[in-house]
């Protein structure tokens, strides 16, 4: 039986799950019910899982360090901060005051810093990598008084205040008591939600009355329906409020039952990478890559699949962070061109090449399927396999996973700095882990950028980084990421701003019919 069918026979048994009588449920005009693709591994702990669609969830119960936009790092938990101009390793940063956990404990300087120190300690090292990847640079901290923490880089970081984003606030003391391993099951955030139950199936959170943001609902329940179908149905039939990750031919059945499909404005390139630094293999020719971006016509896509929602890319960054630029276009569609440059890199007569992709997550399905129409047209067999997303989250810890696949779904994400840098640093230069990017006489204007502090500088910089992934075909670009949510009339003042869902600020004004 289907997670979406699991879900629905029976609303008696839909409410025993959620701890709530059918009549209860009906009654309970105050409770949002959100359809969810993907709920946090590592259920309630946020540092196994620093996912956009994992942070759907967190965000109801945790609070951020900071934020960021393109113009630079937003107050949230810490909410001011000073470089040392002698020594720019050392950091100065003043705490959010009045603050208390969920169980009551105090949000204090010795929180952050310890949490800190943990991550970068062997043990956090190992445990928190999806955190660690991030914050690399980090050093360490050191209480100067109850709202007053410093915290040192190993090198000078112009983005240290907004990578410190990535990490959500935690009692030190709470983690002692319920270790790493349990804290999934005990989550306790600052957050404008409390836990009520968090399981693989579901997440039940209450209004924190006591916070310093209080929500305004009572409560949110999210639904696990990983398959997109399942979403658009319980939206129809009315088990939920809220779904996410939907696609733009869901619109017309979202309206027809009061609702309707928001596009709410993405921060990461949609693409589709070549793992283009490994010996033998067809992408690692830049003409080969040239000629995939030049046979797919990207512009059709977005306009007939996506009807307009979004617009073609041709570089690592969105209009909504620092490193865009409008001068560097989209790859033209010309497969005539792309012919020529696969005869000119010895593949006149064909190429087969092996994609991966997760394919049950927004519009994947239709991507592939158009981008291996496209290129048969000018010679080259595009062959994919459907994965899952821990799937794809494994080979991106051990890239010998992906065995014979040279393509694969990704994304340039710019979360949480809002900064070009954050994706070209983690996961797509000759520095990353991953190392399936390597262009090395690029590295050392990423090493400049990485700790120039003067911004008209350090956008020179940027240029010349997104310009150079751009002309060498980094990836197979695609498209500028939007999230497409339905969302019931009734549901008021839903506007994520940067993935980051304004959660103390969403509200219900009616009730489910």
């Amino acid at each position: 039986m289907s997670s979406f069918r699991k879900i629905l026979v029976g609303a008696a048994a839909a409410g025993a799950f959620f701890g709530i009588s059918q009549a209860g449920a009906a009654e309970m005009s105050q409770t949002l019910i959100v359809g969810h693709s993907s709920l946090p591994a590592g259920l309630g702990n946020p540092f196994l899982d620093t996912s956009h669609s994992g942070g759907f969830v967190f965000r109801t119960a945790y609070n951020l360090y900071t934020t960021s936009d393109k113009n630079g790092p937003i107050p949230e938990m810490l909410t001011s901060w000073k470089v040392n101009e002698a020594d720019k390793t050392k950091w100065t940063f003043q705490l959010r005051q009045g603050v208390k956990f969920h169980n009551g404990n105090d949000f204090t300087a010795g929180d952050v810093a310890q949490i800190i120190n943990w991550l970068v300690s062997k043990d956090g090292l190992a445990k928190a990598a999806s955190i660690t990847r991030n914050t690399r640079n980090v050093a360490g901290a050191r209480v100067i008084d109850d709202h007053t923490v410093e915290i040192s880089t190993k090198k000078p970081d112009p983005l240290l205040p907004s990578t410190l984003g990535v990490i959500k606030v935690l009692d030190w003391q709470q983690l002692q008591d319920v270790t790493f391993e349990g804290l999934g099951k005990n989550p306790n955030g600052t957050g404008p939600y409390k836990t009520v139950s968090w399981t693989n199936d579901g997440v039940v959170v209450e209004k924190n009355t006591a916070g310093w943001q209080v929500g305004k609902m009572d409560r949110i329940e999210f639904r696990f329906l990983p398959e997109l179908p399942a979403r658009v149905q319980a939206f129809e039939s009315n088990q939920i409020d809220l779904a996410f990750q939907l696609v733009a031919d869901n619109k017309a059945k979202i309206e027809s039952t009061g609702g309707r499909l928001q596009v709410n404005p993405g921060t990461a390139t949609s693409i589709l990478h070549f793992f283009s630094n490994r010996e033998g293999v067809a992408v690692a020719d830049r003409r080969v890559r040239q000629a995939i971006n030049y046979g797919v016509n990207m512009q059709e896509f977005v306009d007939v699949i996506m009807q307009g929602t979004t617009k073609p890319t041709g570089q690592p960054g969105t209009p909504s962070i620092n490193g865009y630029f409008d001068d560097i276009k989209p790859y033209p569609y010309n497969p005539d061109k792309a012919r020529a440059l696969l005869a000119e890199a010895g593949y006149g007569n064909g190429l087969e090449i092996i994609g991966e992709s997760v394919t049950a997550q927004g519009d994947w399905k239709d991507i592939v399927q158009f981008v291996g129409d496209e290129l048969k047209k000018i010679g080259v067999t595009f062959t994919v396999r459907a994965i899952t997303l821990p799937d794809l989250i494994g080979r991106v810890r051990d890239t010998s996973k992906f065995e014979d696949a040279t393509v694969f779904s990704f994304n340039y994400g710019s979360e949480p700095t809002m900064d070009i840098m954050r994706s070209i640093n983690g996961l797509h230069s000759c520095k990353s882990f991953m190392k399936w990017t390597c262009f090395p006489d690029l590295q050392p204007t990423i090493d400049a950028a990485n700790s120039e502090f003067d911004p008209v500088k350090r956008r020179a910089l940027l240029k010349k980084i997104a310009q150079t992934y751009h002309d060498e075909a980094a990836s197979l670009f695609l498209f500028d990421s939007v999230d497409l949510d339905a969302v019931r009339d009734y549901v008021k003042d839903y506007k994520p701003v940067n993935r980051l869902i304004n959660w103390h600020e969403v509200r219900l004004d009616g009730k489910r019919g």
